[in-house]
């Protein structure tokens, strides 16, 4: 069964995409259907790999300014990882909680993770800087502590 997304997404979406000019395309919207559809962080080629098998023919270009979009407004994360890849993770906010990232440098694998206490220290010495936290990233890169990786590529 595919997972169905919520009107108020395709809503926020077509708003987010009149307000660059744009017009809210079938493709577009499908676009946002498969960014929304999971939460693994992926690149831009698996993202239009996975369109193609599901016949959904959008052009690179479409794509990459439709994710610019997304990312401009928030709707997306793009995660920037030490190789200089670009990984993307939907931002619905109200479905996925706030996290941080760090990533296996031994094999790539990358893992969510929460800590409020990291929030709240990050909040902490804004305020001791007469500051106010706007936005925030927080990526770890880190390696295996056994002698092998224990999450070796799939």
């Amino acid at each position: 069964m595919e997972n169905l997304i919520p009107c108020r997404f395709h809503i926020e979406v077509e708003s987010v995409l009149k307000a660059e000019g744009l017009r809210a395309t079938k493709q577009r919207l499908d676009i946002w259907d498969e960014l929304s559809a999971t939460n693994k962080h992926r690149d831009i080629e698996t993202i239009l790999s996975s369109l193609k098998k599901k016949k959904i023919n959008v052009s690179r270009a479409t794509l990459y300014r439709t994710i610019d979009v997304f990312v401009k407004h928030g709707l997306l994360k793009k995660l920037i990882l030490d190789d200089g890849k670009f990984l993307y993770e939907h931002n619905k906010k109200t479905i996925s909680p706030q996290h941080d990232h760090i990533v296996c440098e031994d094999c790539g694998e990358l893992f969510e993770f929460f800590d409020n206490s990291i929030s709240q220290i990050e909040d902490k010495i804004a305020k001791d800087l007469n500051l106010k936290v706007t936005k925030r990233v927080h990526q770890l890169s880190a390696t295996c502590t056994g002698t092998k990786c224990n999450h070796p590529e799939s």
